[in-house]
């Protein structure tokens, strides 16, 4: 899994596309590592973070560990329900929480941050 998908899988799901606001041209908030519409609050920001090949065959890889983080970021502290439709999205999807920072804001933008870790194995074998 690569964060482009990553990111489709969170705007295919409603509950958590429900929360964030749409860009003129109608995307949600979700993007991969930077936002075009910096404006638009609350959003989410998704990087991958690490990739490594976990179990092997024949000299092969057949198991693909992946992490990601996910930023929130919002002009009010609407945090924890944006991060629980985010869990429920991810954990339903095979996703398991790595960490979470601690809510910040930063009082220089006026923006409530909160950062989520998440890990994602995937089968390389065929069938």
């Amino acid at each position: 899994m690569d964060c482009s998908t990553l990111v489709d899988l969170l705007l295919a799901n409603g509950s958590l596309t429900a929360l964030p606001p749409a860009d003129p041209t109608g995307h949600k908030a979700v993007y991969q590592i930077l936002s075009p519409q910096a404006e638009l609050f609350p959003r989410l920001a998704v990087f991958e973070t690490a990739r490594e090949y976990t179990a092997w065959a024949d000299d092969t890889p057949i198991l693909e560990r992946t992490a990601f983080r996910v930023d929130i970021y919002a002009r009010e502290n609407v945090l924890r329900g944006v991060n629980a439709a985010l869990h429920r999205c991810l954990s339903g999807n095979g996703f398991r929480r790595l960490a979470q920072v601690a809510d910040d804001y930063l009082p220089d933008e006026a923006i409530y941050v909160k950062s989520v870790n998440y890990e994602h194995y995937e089968s390389l074998m065929e069938g």
